[in-house]
């Protein structure tokens, strides 16, 4: 029968033909492989030839599943679930394999197809997967049966040979070929399994096998690590330190240890330690070297956070050390027998001495000579208490004594130590020590620790809240303002005492806090036990055990309703104080301005009387009438327009930020300030794009700059010749989003020395200055979002330039 080569019978039939000569050309490559190579050049083949998901290769001697799986979209994306699937598979009923069945991975399924290497007596199974409802066919099943076969037979000539080899009848007595063969087939795919980076190497270093598991874990061919080409899994900063470590080793010719990090085949560098060995013959040459690297990520990260957790500890300790040392009283801590065994820092200053001096029962010795035998035979008396106290003078580092009064507590620790807890208070002023024996007394009886010690004598309102933000604890103050009771605060109960404006404010806040885990601050009225609210700077701090656990967190509230009260009454003074400056400016225009006002004042008295002559003429002329009437009204709006603008500019009304045309604005003040100009002498010149410029700006604040940069310009060049007086002011934009504007004179410029204080408020070099011009600039220009500065300009001349971002939207500015 001829077949048609162009018949879709005959493209298949040529098609499974190249399939099968290219499976049997894979046994000429198997002649000096191992099972395991072998197994992996025949799941290579396999998956490009049949175009699978994934195949997986498992000798009966192992568990472990030699795995290959496709780039495809269909392909696995979980290895790890893929070989517990697998594995149940190979754990079915012998009387299944050959046939096709499926596996489920989440909601994904794929047909396999399971063959035996072996027909008789099996070595492994290959697993085959595919997303294709028909898989296998009957070609496929055809093509995975030829080459399990293959690599069947070529692992059992590999074992036929070992078992010739070992066929010498010197060692008959000791193995038999075919358990020297098993022993050794075995051997390979226990070290090919190992879960570990298995190695040898040549004496010169030459890399000449690498297990299956360091091919699995780089994801890579043995052609990759072969030879020298090892160094490329390294990691850049690690590269050099492990060659020339290796080096060393092989010059040495002993082991060594040394760690590195070797890329994953994810691309995700791990941190392994390598250990090397050397086998050296009789004459303690190296003959070879053996290697095996283990993973100890998972041991440095642990390290580090070890490290890092006793970092935070000590600096706690430390923090704790430094309040106590910062503390303004005597404190100190006694064994049971009333030896001291810790000075603060502030009882050392008093005295003078070093702690050594005052330790165990050096104290004594600064203590009045008349108040030792009362204060020991007191000591005694509370010795068997839980609380003592005590009176007595004690030798300032001047000589001088001082009544102190001491307090100090009976403290057990978690191992049963037993130790005082104590101060010793000022009281030769008798408020001072009314006051400290208040707060230390207070301290000893609600605390059995420092920590509280410190928190009941803080100047603020102090809190403490749980792990979720609920609250725990109120200082006595806190209760004290509040009016409250520790029951009404406990949990979310402190939510009633916050400003109702500010309430949900301060819940995101906390809500915030408590997720970042970092310290936080922010400011809300709280209310009084009177009803009145003050506003409070609140802030929170998280407290960690010596795990680093967070376990609390600790506040404080910080009473500022002073402080922003007196910036609010600032702020009017400071407006105030602009509005002065814009009327004592006009002021200074008055004949300028009048000047202004004029023009369009006497242009309507002449253009009235040219109305009314027409309107008087015997020919009467309507039209001529009507025009001369609409130059009226024109003229008196203009003159209404100066007006309103000057009444604008004196107005008490407050700040308006609003989109303002930078460009017009600098137009009108120059209209407005021009005749003034005129009459000193003073040229102006306007340059910027002819467009307009916007900003988020108040337009009376933003004109009240622009006058006063133009008349401090036309001031500083009264001292020189009337040609050459000129003023220049320019705007451009810059890359930067912002409005950079230049007000420049060719006057003397500015003094040496002087340019750091040209914005200082109350300072001026003007006769009779306020000093108060460039300062309330500088505030307008900073309050709204730019800077301002002055410097001299060559060859004479002074520039003040300042900048205001740029508005991109309908509302908002650049930045």
């Amino acid at each position: 029968m001829k077949i048609d080569s162009r018949s879709p019978t005959a493209i298949d039939f040529m098609q499974m033909s190249d399939r099968v000569a290219r499976l049997a050309s894979l046994s000429r490559q198997w002649e000096r492989f191992d099972p395991t190579r072998i197994a992996g050049s025949v799941l290579d083949a396999l998956l490009g030839l049949l175009e699978l998901d994934f195949i997986g290769l498992r000798f009966s001697a192992t568990s472990h599943i030699f795995l290959r799986v496709s780039t495809t979209a269909t392909a696995p994306k979980d290895a790890s679930a893929l070989r517990v699937a697998l594995s149940a598979v190979l754990e079915a009923d012998d009387r299944q394999r050959g046939s096709a069945t499926s596996i489920a991975i989440g909601a994904d399924r794929w047909q396999i197809a399971r063959v035996s290497m072996g027909a008789v007596a099996t070595i492994g199974d290959i697993v085959a997967g595919s997303r294709r409802v028909a898989f296998p066919d009957q070609d496929e099943q055809a093509l995975l049966s030829l080459a399990a076969m293959q690599a069947a037979l070529a692992c059992r000539e590999i074992r036929a040979q070992s078992e010739r080899l070992l066929l010498d009848p010197s060692r008959t007595d000791e193995l038999t070929g075919t358990q020297l063969a098993e022993s050794e087939h075995r051997l390979r795919l226990i070290i090919d399994t190992i879960p570990a980076l298995v190695w040898t190497a040549t004496p010169d270093g030459m890399v000449e096998f690498v297990n299956q598991y360091f091919l699995d874990y780089i994801g890579d061919t043995f052609d990759a690590v072969g030879g020298l080409n090892f160094y490329a899994i390294f990691h850049p900063d690690d590269r050099d330190n492990l060659l020339s470590t290796w080096q060393r080793t092989m010059a040495s010719g002993r082991g060594h240890d040394v760690e590195g990090r070797i890329r994953r085949k994810d691309g995700e560098y791990r941190w392994f330690a390598f250990r090397q060995n050397p086998i050296v013959d009789s004459a303690g040459n190296v003959v070879r070297w053996y290697g095996v690297i283990t993973d100890v990520e998972d041991r440095r990260r642990t390290a580090d956070a070890l490290k890092a957790s006793q970092a935070a500890l000590a600096a706690s300790e430390q923090n704790l050390s430094l309040i106590i040392d910062s503390l303004p009283i005597l404190a100190f801590s006694a064994r049971l027998d009333g030896s001291a065994d810790f000075i603060n820092k502030q009882y050392q200053d008093y005295v003078g001495l070093p702690a050594e001096r005052i330790l165990d029962w050096g104290y004594i010795d600064c203590w009045h000579p008349d108040d030792v035998e009362p204060m020991l035979r007191r000591w005694s008396e509370d010795l068997n208490s839980d609380f003592a106290t005590n009176r007595g003078r004690i030798r300032r580092w001047d000589g001088e004594y001082r009544w102190f009064h001491f307090g100090a507590r009976k403290i057990t620790d978690a191992n049963g130590a037993v130790r005082w807890f104590g101060v010793a208070v000022d009281m030769e002023d008798l408020e001072q020590a009314e006051l400290a024996l208040k707060v230390s007394g207070t301290a000893l009886r609600t605390s059995e620790h420092r920590l509280l010690q410190i928190i009941s004598s803080i100047p603020g309102l102090v809190w403490a809240a749980d792990t979720r933000g609920g609250t725990t604890f109120w200082s006595e103050q806190y209760l004290a303002y509040a009016g409250m009771h520790p029951e009404d605060v406990l949990g979310t109960g402190f939510h009633d005492h916050i400003h109702p404006d500010d309430r949900q404010r301060v819940i995101e806040f906390a809500d915030a806090t408590v997720k970042s885990g970092t310290s936080a601050e922010i400011e809300a009225r709280l209310r009084r036990a009177d009803g009145h609210y003050r506003w409070f700077l609140i802030r929170a701090n998280p407290f960690h055990d010596e795990n680093g656990a967070l376990t609390q967190w600790f506040g404080v509230n910080i009473d500022i309703d002073d402080r922003i009260r007196a910036e609010a009454q600032l702020h009017q003074i400071e407006s105030e104080l602009a509005r002065m400056t814009r009327v004592d400016t006009i002021g200074e225009l008055a004949l300028s301005i009048a000047h202004e006002i004029n023009q369009p004042l006497m242009a309507v008295v002449t253009n009235a009387s040219t109305c009314l002559r027409w309107l008087s003429d015997a020919r009467l002329d309507v039209q001529k009438a009507r025009e001369a009437a609409e130059r009226v009204v024109s003229d008196g709006h203009r003159a209404g327009d100066i007006v309103m603008g000057l009444r604008a500019m004196v107005d008490k009304s407050p700040p308006r930020m609003e989109r303002v045309d930078l460009r017009r604005t600098i137009e009108d003040v120059a209209r407005l300030v021009r005749p003034e100009l005129q009459r000193r002498s003073v040229a102006l010149f306007l340059a910027g794009p002819d467009m307009p410029v916007t900003v988020w700006a108040d337009r009376i604040q933003l004109q009240q700059v622009v006058m006063n940069l133009m008349m401090n310009g036309a001031e500083a060049m009264s001292d020189i010749g009337v040609p050459s007086r000129h003023l220049w002011v320019r705007w451009t934009i810059a890359s930067d989003d912002q409005v950079v504007v230049r007000v420049a004179d060719n006057g003397s410029g500015i003094v040496s020395g002087l340019q750091a204080r040209m914005f200082d408020a109350l300072f001026s070099t003007k006769p009779g200055g306020l000093g108060m011009g460039l300062a309330i600039s500088r505030r307008i220009v900073e309050a709204h979002g730019g800077q301002i500065s002055a410097a001299n300009q060559e060859p004479h001349g002074c520039v003040v330039t300042f900048t205001l971002p740029l508005m991109i939207s309908e509302a908002t500015p650049c930045r």
